[in-house]
């Protein structure tokens, strides 16, 4: 407890004194904007666009733009010449302008923040083709020297006098004037800024001269900017320290010195016409062999672009791929190849392996493999690619202590580490992520180590032209091209597959799976529940066939009785007849008689209908005579005495489909119609009606009461349509057609 309290103590006191210590920058806002009037003047690649509406852009204007994210400042720009633009700031017609070297005569002349805001190199520039002047101070004499009118003449003056050398100097005012006058052959060096002269490529440099740091300064009569600019320039460097080394990277790669060939270059450009590139196999996304035997990575993408921008195109370039590090420094050594690629390692490895290293093509983290449990920052036991000299160079360098167990290949040592045959292993951070997409290796975790690992091009020891022109070419290039092409091909490092996606995805096959068996039982309740709805419409039916038969003998037997009677009375009354046949009377007794066979054989009738409706038939002849009867005297009838028609007769089980829209009407219509005895059956549409028609068996509806003024189909369509059904006993049916105040004919 003790310790994790005197630990907090110690965090809180470093955080006031870090409050203490940095001041806080916050950008103006509101009332509080400044704005701030600049000198700008054109200067290739260091500030350009110095006009009205011309795109802006370098070193000092991206440096301006930085330093107003700090102090909120907004900007004039005054444009004019390099000396207007250093008098107009004299003057203070200007507040601020870049690029001003030191010296005690200006800072009594204007305001010095106290960081530079970078640093140049002035250097000696001669034509290409001028072979009199060379590195040596004393070609100097007698030839014509152009300068700025700036510090440089100062910085030019000391170092002829220095050498004693005796030359013409011209002073200009801008920079255009003077690289116009050195491209028009009127000057025959040009003392000026390496970095700011990339453009002129029948141009080579000679000699540095000096090298200072240049600053952006503020008028003599604006302290406050200056505190401003010291404080914003303070905080800059707290958090992006980086930030003018990056600038110059961006903005002078590509300059004068790595444009204009040295003469060892030369020497090497004139005496070789190939270039022989060894590379390491298994190693992307810096190289390998692909399966069809050629040669893959970023390697095969910065070989040739980087001579393409170097301007070189008469080299034929052939690629041989090496399955061991060693291998490929060898063949280095015995000249079987010009360069190699990847090697790293540091200055003393690549000493002993014979060869010197580029600058860095690219520069990435290292990665700390282990498995899950946690690892201390004191790791003793590595595993190590045999057949990468890199990877234990790193170990060694860093880790001098460790004890080392040699495996096959980078996979060998990630599965030593996964069963636990050693702690730990290491990885390049670009190769990081995609080889532990592999399942295999899922239990292991990483983390950064704090020392990064440069990859650069090998040269043989002595191969001076060859080295300088791959720095020279790197540095055109900048990492950030390798680093673009290396996401490219960490892709191929591992392709996830079919498994690991589903294992992956797990939770996703587990909610299908689970879906699909709720479905399952869904449909199998379904299919239950409407098993136990058949068995109840099959037990419903059952019952309703029981007390169908109940009705049919009580039916029967009242029917039998009935019959027997008016069987008995005709016989009691033929007796009676036979016995009195002299009476007058006796006619009346025959009258009783021809009504007993009367009501016998409606009887008889009865009997015949019971049997067509148990049947399917339904109806007896003579039913059937007096429907067609009804549906003659319905057709015939009016509005005013349709009511009464229908009244007049009693249809047992007789069917009809009343097509109406309006629902007191069909209400109505149905009632009627069932108390005549129909069985009725409703539509509310036409195209309804159409429907239904079509559903039902042959016969099933005797006739049809058709609203020709419902919707969905009007009522002539769906008429049309019944009678073009190819079911002719159904085309046949009867229709009876009717709107609101009118029966017709149809």
């Amino acid at each position: 407890m003790k310790k994790r309290i005197g630990f907090i103590f110690l965090l809180m006191l470093s955080m006031a004194i870090s409050l203490i210590s940095f001041p806080k920058i916050t950008s103006a806002s509101g009332d509080n904007k400044k704005t701030v009037r600049v000198g700008y003047y054109e200067n290739e690649v260091f500030e350009e666009g110095a006009s009205e509406g011309a795109i802006k852009n370098g070193y000092a204007y991206e440096y301006y733009r930085k330093i107003s994210e700090y102090t909120g400042w907004e900007y004039e720009y005054v444009y004019a010449d390099f000396v207007s633009a250093y008098q107009m700031l004299l003057e203070g017609k200007v507040d601020v302008i870049a690029g001003l070297a030191y010296t005690p005569d200006r800072s009594d002349l204007m305001l010095y923040p106290a960081r530079p805001m970078g640093s140049e190199t002035y250097s000696l520039i001669k034509h290409e083709s001028d072979n009199t002047i060379t590195s040596m101070p004393s070609t100097l004499n007698n030839k014509t020297i152009g300068v700025l009118n700036s510090n440089i003449f100062d910085s030019l003056v000391i170092y002829l006098d220095e050498n004693k050398v005796n030359a013409n100097i011209v002073t200009f005012n801008d920079y255009d004037e003077l690289y116009a006058a050195f491209d028009k052959g009127e000057l025959d060096v040009i003392a000026g800024e390496t970095d700011g002269t990339y453009s002129r490529s029948h141009a080579e440099v000679m000699t540095s001269f000096a090298s200072l740091d240049y600053y952006l300064c503020v008028s003599k009569d604006k302290p406050d900017l200056l505190k401003e600019l010291n404080e914003a320039q303070n905080q800059l460097f707290i958090e992006e320290p980086d930030f003018t080394s990056l600038l110059k990277n961006k903005y002078f790669a590509v300059s004068l010195s790595s444009k204009a060939f040295t003469q060892t270059e030369k020497n090497w450009l004139n005496t070789n016409t190939s270039l022989k590139v060894g590379y390491l196999n298994n190693y992307l996304p810096y190289s390998n062999t692909s399966k069809d035997g050629s040669a893959e990575g970023i390697v095969t993408d910065l070989v040739p672009e980087l001579l393409k921008n170097l301007g070189i195109s008469n080299l034929e370039v052939t690629y041989t791929g090496f399955d061991n590090y060693d291998d490929m420094t060898t063949a280095l050594g015995n000249e079987a190849i010009d360069i190699a690629f990847p090697v790293g390692g540091g200055l003393f490895y690549s000493e002993e392996d014979g060869m010197n290293l580029s600058n860095p093509v690219l520069s990435s983290i290292t990665n700390l493999i282990y498995s899950n449990k946690y690892i201390s920052s004191s790791i003793s036991d590595f595993a190590v690619n045999k057949n990468n000299k890199m990877q234990y160079y790193y170990v060694k360098t860093h880790y001098p202590e460790s004890t080392i167990s040699f495996y096959p290949s980078t996979e060998a040592c990630l599965k030593a580490v996964t069963d636990g045959s050693v702690k730990c292993t290491t990885l390049n951070g670009l190769r990081t992520n995609d080889l532990l997409k592999n399942r295999a290796y899922r239990k292991l975790s990483f983390r950064q180590l704090s020392y990064s690992d440069n990859r650069c091009f090998g040269v043989k020891i002595g191969n001076e032209g060859l080295l300088k022109l791959f720095n020279r070419g790197i540095s055109i290039l900048g990492q950030d091209y390798a680093l673009n092409l290396a996401y490219q091909y960490s892709e191929k490092l591992y392709k996830v597959s079919f498994i690991d996606k589903l294992i992956d995805n797990l939770w996703i096959v587990t909610i299908l799976v689970t879906i699909i068996v709720i479905l399952i039982v869904a449909f199998h309740v379904r299919d239950k529940s409407r098993s136990i709805q058949v068995l109840k419409e099959k037990e419903s039916a059952r019952i309703d066939m029981e007390n169908a038969n109940r009705s049919k003998t009580v039916f029967l037997t009242r029917l039998s009785e009935d019959m027997r009677g008016s069987v008995e009375g005709i016989a009691a009354n033929v007796n009676i007849a036979y016995e009195h046949v002299d009476d007058p009377n006796a006619t009346s007794f025959l009258d009783r008689v021809n009504k007993s066979c009367e009501h016998l054989l409606w009887l008889i009738d009865d009997i015949h209908d019971f049997s067509s409706v148990e049947s399917g038939q339904y109806l007896s002849d003579n039913q059937n005579i007096k429907f067609r009867e009804f549906i003659n005297d319905l057709k015939n009838s009016s509005s005013e005495n349709i009511i009464d028609t229908i009244g007049k007769y009693n249809f047992y089980g007789k069917r009809i489909l009343i097509v109406d829209s309006i629902e007191d009407v069909r209400v109505a219509a149905a009632r009627l119609l069932k108390e005549s005895g129909f069985e009725v059956k409703i539509a509310t549409d036409s195209s309804e009606a159409v429907a239904i028609i079509k559903a039902a068996p042959a016969n099933y509806f005797d006739f049809i009461l058709m609203d020709i003024q419902a919707p969905n189909t009007e009522g002539y369509e769906a008429a049309r349509q019944i009678r073009n059904l190819e079911d002719r006993d159904k085309a046949s049916i009867p229709m009876i057609a009717v709107t609101a105040d009118v029966f017709k004919k149809i």
